[in-house]
């Protein structure tokens, strides 16, 4: 009878499991994620490497598989996914190689949430997920659906009527959507604004851009429409939230802003020894703030959503109080053409402008290409969406006001988890 009742539970068990393949996140024994990455693609393999660690120290199982930058089937993978019982799929990849994988999942018919990198909200992974049934997540920076802040509503509202313009519009592209990156834009403007008032009220006429590079370090900005901005030891931001979107077919859904605890420590300013740097302009009464950005070429969608959010700041705060006079805060537009060969020409004329700050680039290779002839001239730059750790490594003129690669892995980890125990 003891043999009989054990060879009908191992029956019932050969079945469960084989039934469990099409619908492996309902049968998993553990919070067990998959992660499909490309092979020495340094924003996929360090997103991959910051999730796994931060999915691993809250007791989940992983399984991590890289692929060669050439792969355009992907079938095995996901079918590896399914076979060892994952609960969750993490694919932080470009948009090209995601639409790739996504066809792949739904002819598999995937039932598993895919989660993917923040370079996600793109009308080809809408086209990808149209008519399917897949679950796809992504991070953001920002979501004009989250009404829980009252600073968040009130830019999105501005911001909106601002786009409205013809003028404005056609940077936009005709889109309506507040971009994240406008979010980030707007923040960027107002954190150098607040800089550059804290410098102007210690040094009155005498300020530089070295007095403004040291007042960046103690920014304690309340009003970011991203969250509060202060900046750690590296001259990045510290933050303790990220959004977290749906792909549907016609639109990007809002699901919730994911939270933690951040312990980073907010730092004293570092030692800029004799460093000069430009000096204010008490002849024109002008205060030149310089933007360097894409605003043609491959990447001027990304760089032109930026540039938004920087003018609309500008529109609402453009002058700053110094002893008794109004001094002017104007933008000195500079476009680098999302061009590697031309950033250094572009970031020099930002210098011979003498802007005090500048704010951009989008893309984190034109950030770093320029940051030497910023420190040359000590002028202290804020990029706005450049995830990248080498922006700020070993730099102290150079500041972030987005989260970094490792904080978006975490983020994602922390989403996954969630999902998992569902």
């Amino acid at each position: 009878m003891k043999k009989f009742v054990s060879f009908v539970l191992s029956i019932l068990l050969i079945c469960c499991v084989g039934c469990g393949k099409n619908q492996v996140k309902r049968v998993a024994p553990l919070k067990r994620a998959y992660i499909l990455a490309e092979k020495g693609n340094a924003y996929s393999i360090g997103l991959s490497a910051e999730f796994k660690s931060s999915f691993e120290s809250k007791g989940g199982s992983v399984i991590m598989e890289t692929f060669p930058p050439e792969t355009t089937d992907f079938t095995d993978y996901l079918k590896n996914a399914i076979e060892k019982e994952a609960s969750i799929i993490f694919a932080p990849n470009s948009v090209g190689i995601l639409k790739m994988i996504l066809k792949d999942a739904d002819e598999l018919k995937i039932d598993l949430p895919i989660l993917a990198g923040d370079n996600s909200e793109d009308k080809e992974i809408q086209k990808a997920v149209k008519g399917t049934d897949l679950d796809v997540y992504f991070p953001a920076f920002f979501d004009e659906a989250d009404t829980s802040s009252e600073i968040s509503n009130e830019f999105v509202k501005g911001f909106k009527k601002f786009i409205s313009d013809e003028e404005n519009r056609k940077l936009t592209g005709g889109d309506k959507t507040v971009s994240p990156l406008s979010a980030l834009g707007f923040d960027a403007y107002n954190v150098a604004l607040s800089a550059i008032r804290a410098a102007a009220k210690e040094k009155g006429e005498e300020l530089t851009s070295v007095d403004i590079a040291k007042a960046l370090w103690n920014v304690n900005y309340k009003k970011g429409v991203t969250g509060n901005i202060t900046f750690d030891g590296n001259g990045d931001a510290i933050k303790d939230n990220g959004y977290i979107k749906k792909v549907l077919k016609n639109k990007f859904e809002f699901v919730k802003k994911q939270t933690f605890k951040n312990y980073t420590a907010k730092s004293l300013p570092p030692d800029y020894g004799e460093a000069d740097g430009i000096k204010l302009d008490t002849e024109s009464k002008t205060i030149t703030v310089g933007v360097y950005e894409s605003l043609t070429g491959e990447y001027s969608v990304y760089g032109n959503r930026e540039y938004m959010g920087i003018k609309y700041a500008n529109s609402l705060d453009n002058k700053v109080k110094i002893g008794s006079q109004d001094y002017d805060v104007k933008l000195y537009v500079c476009d680098n053409r999302s061009d590697k060969d031309g950033v250094v020409e572009t970031a020099r004329d930002i210098v011979k402008a003498n802007a005090l700050i500048t704010l951009g680039s989008y893309g984190y290779e034109f950030s770093v290409l320029a940051a030497d002839t910023f420190e040359e001239a000590s002028i202290p730059a804020i990029a706005c969406s450049c995830l990248k750790a080498s922006v700020t490594e070993d730099s102290k003129w150079y500041f972030r006001v987005c989260y970094l690669d490792s904080f978006e892995g975490t983020i994602m980890a922390q989403f996954a988890w969630t999902l998992a125990s569902e």
